[in-house]
């Protein structure tokens, strides 16, 4: 009888060691599994950084191709299916949108499609801050960046409005020039609550580009002003970009 007590404990031990071997060989399977995802999302994301980067110095090169301008963003546009949310997917979208229309001419159309990038900026940026919010990952100090926010935003907007509105021809272009000048401003706003330095720094640069090229179209011609106006662009976009891919995330996750 003792014999097969013992043979029950040795039985039962054994069936429980082999179900916590399994566990464990089935949560090791688990973690390489998302290690090779991570590691093929890195290469990716590396890959379409690299051609982003050759579309832009193309751009910048007395090369006679047509709509160069809206390689760029395309690039990215067609990376976001698998990287990016599906608002940023969309804000990629009207981006290249914009530089085919600014590529074209259509200043009017550029605007509009720039407007609507800003839109669906905006909704990423809130759906992510909302999320920041049910994690409890932003309640504190958040007052604080709400305020320090407006007071970078404010002065901006307020001379946009003071010094290059007032420049802006009468009709719907000058409504369709404050509309969007509202929009970028509140792009902004809302990047500057996430956290995050290249959100907040993507932004700026977008703003300071579009500054830039409404100060060289409605005010006063700046020499060289393409250069001016496309470096902080095309760097704002990769930067929204990088930021916003399931890797830099899950980069974030491990840290």
């Amino acid at each position: 009888m003792e014999c097969n007590i013992l043979l029950k404990i040795v039985y039962i031990f054994a069936v429980y060691r082999k179900d916590k071997l399994f566990e464990k060989s089935e949560n090791i399977y688990t973690h390489q599994n998302m290690s090779n995802t991570f590691y093929r999302t890195k290469m990716e994301v590396m890959t379409i950084s690299i051609l982003y980067f050759v579309a832009v110095a193309i751009y910048f090169l007395p090369l006679a191709l047509q709509c160069k301008l809206a390689l760029p963003v395309a690039l990215l546009f067609l990376a976001s299916f698998k990287l990016l949310p599906w608002q940023m997917s969309f804000a990629m979208f009207f981006s290249c949108a914009g530089d085919y229309m600014g590529a074209i001419g259509n200043f009017m159309g550029q605007m509009g499609a720039f407007a609507l990038a800003h839109v669906f900026l905006i909704l990423y940026f809130l759906s992510r801050y909302r999320l920041g919010v049910k994690r409890r990952k932003y309640g504190r100090y958040s007052l604080r960046y709400k305020i320090a926010a407006t007071i970078i935003v404010l002065p901006l907007i307020t001379f946009a409005l003071l010094k290059i509105f007032p420049r802006v021809p009468d009709g719907i272009m000058s409504y369709g020039v404050l509309i969007y000048s509202l929009l970028i401003s509140f792009m902004l706003w809302c990047a500057l609550q996430q956290r995050s330095a290249l959100f907040a720094l993507g932004g700026a640069l977008f703003l300071a580009s579009d500054m830039i090229l409404a100060w060289n179209k409605f005010v006063e011609h700046i020499p060289g002003a393409t250069y001016y106006i496309l470096a902080p662009y095309f760097l704002s976009q990769w930067l929204l970009f990088i930021r916003s891919t399931k890797w830099w995330g899950r980069l974030m996750e491990k840290e």
